[in-house]
C-alpha cells in the first residue's frame, strides 16, 4: 500500500513538473516514473548506483510538519542539456563554470523538487515549505554525505522517485526525499499506512 501511495505521489509530481518545464521551455515535455524506491539509508547505493560518479544535485530543505531534505539528482549530460534548452544555447554549456547555466539549473531544479514536494503535501494534507535551492556538482556519495551531515535526526528510509523526461532527447533524474525522523510516517499516516 505504501508503494502504491508513493507511486501515485510520484506520478502527480512528475505531471506537475512536466507541465511547468514544458511552459518554460516552450516545448512538450513528457515525464514518467518508472520506479519508486523506499529503501534504508545504508542501501542507497542500490538505487543511486556508483557513489563515485559525478552528478549534479539540486538541494532544498523541506520544512513543516513532515520536514526533511529534498534533492533532484541528474547526470552531467542531462544537466547540460537542460541548461542548453533553457538558455537557447547552440552548444552544451560548461556547468562547472558558467553562472548562467548554474542559475538555469537551479530554476529547473526548484521546479522539479517543488513539484514533488507539493505532491507530497497535497496528497497527505500536511503543509510543507521549501528553502531556496542550492546547486552542487560532485561525486554523488560526497553530495549525500554533505546533506546527511547537515544535522538533525533523519528517518531510517529514503524515498527515491526515478524520473524520465523526454523531449527531443530522453533525460533521467532521481528525486530524493530524506525525511527527518518520523516525517514519512506522518505523510503516509493520513492514509492509515
Amino acid at each position: 500500500m505504501r508503494f502504491e501511495a508513493l507511486k501515485e505521489i510520484g506520478n502527480i509530481g512528475s505531471g506537475n513538473a512536466a507541465t511547468s518545464l514544458s511552459s518554460m521551455l516552450q516545448t512538450r515535455i513528457d515525464m514518467s516514473v518508472p520506479q519508486v524506491w523506499l529503501i534504508p539509508l545504508e542501501k542507497i547505493n542500490l538505487a543511486m548506483g556508483d557513489l563515485d560518479q559525478t552528478r549534479v544535485a539540486l538541494y532544498l530543505k523541506v520544512e513543516g510538519d513532515a520536514s526533511g531534505k529534498a534533492m533532484f539528482v541528474l547526470s552531467e549530460y542531462s544537466a547540460q542539456l537542460i541548461a542548453k534548452k533553457l538558455l537557447y544555447l547552440p552548444e552544451l554549456p560548461d556547468i562547472f563554470n558558467d553562472e548562467m547555466a548554474q542559475s538555469a539549473l537551479k530554476e529547473a531544479g526548484n521546479i522539479m523538487v517543488s513539484s514533488f514536494v507539493i505532491a507530497l503535501s497535497t496528497f497527505s494534507g500536511i503543509p510543507l515549505q521549501l528553502s531556496t535551492p542550492a546547486l552542487a556538482i560532485d561525486m554523488i556519495g560526497a553530495l549525500l554525505d554533505a546533506v546527511l551531515l547537515e544535522g538533525g535526526q533523519i528517518d531510517d528510509n529514503v524515498l527515491i522517485i526515478d524520473t524520465k523526461l523526454s523531449a527531443a532527447e530522453e533525460l533521467e533524474g532521481k528525486f530524493l526525499f530524506i525525511p527527518d525522523g518520523g516525517a514519512l510516517d506522518k505523510l503516509l499516516g493520513v492514509f492509515g499506512i
